[in-house]
């Protein structure tokens, strides 16, 4: 993939790109070594989840174009990940297009003949006894207080982070909800918003003990 991302690389004004898979986990990157690895890879995933998002809309937008005081970001949907390239904010367009576009089904492609993705979804260990695990209430109260702030992705942010965590929404561990809560938090970029989410989803706990 890295070949591929070489060519977008070359054209005059784009600083970098990167290409995710649909977990958002960054598979190839051409970026200056200023980018931090950490800060790509939650670059990626908000970018997954924000055209997952878009998607559930009735004109399921798959592309979206992000416009900074100095820069640009510019995601590109390739069904199975996505594909992001940092440029300058004047960038000729219809110029960095002529690439990005043979670029986009190449990589298509790539994903496609990668692993499937029922292949990289964790599953537990052993069994968990029904009476150590949490139902599907404890799901929809987390799911309605995270969509009053994060919106119609809420649903896809509870799903990624349980899978995150190796397990499974019908036989989710009693004591990971306090985990699963603080990595669904990190998501909400508001503080003061963050914190009430903790607050109530931690009365919610209470209530499981």
């Amino acid at each position: 993939m890295e070949s591929i991302l070489e060519d977008i690389k070359a054209v005059v004004g784009v600083t970098g790109c990167f290409v995710c898979d649909s977990e958002g986990e960054v598979l190839a990157s051409m970026l200056p070594g200023v980018f931090d690895g950490e800060v790509v890879a939650s670059a990626g995933r908000t970018a997954m989840q924000t055209i997952l998002g878009l998607q559930t809309t009735r004109r399921r937008v798959n592309d979206f174009d992000l416009l900074y005081k100095e820069g640009r970001i510019i995601v590109r949907s390739l069904g199975e990940g996505c594909l992001c390239i940092l440029c300058v904010r004047n960038i000729n367009v219809p110029l960095l297009n002529l690439t990005a576009n043979l670029a986009a089904k190449k990589l298509t492609k790539r994903l496609k003949a990668l692993s499937p993705a029922e292949t990289k979804v964790k599953t537990p260990d052993r069994a968990i006894p029904p009476e150590f695990t949490v139902d599907g209430t404890f799901f929809a109260q987390m799911e309605h207080e995270l969509t009053k702030v994060m919106g119609p992705i809420a649903t896809m942010i509870v799903d990624d982070e349980v899978a995150a965590l190796g397990a499974a929404r019908d036989s989710f561990p009693r004591d990971r909800v306090a985990e699963l809560v603080a990595k669904v938090s990190s998501e909400i970029t508001d503080k003061g918003k963050r914190a009430s989410f903790q607050q109530t989803m931690l009365e919610v706990i209470e209530t499981l003990r």
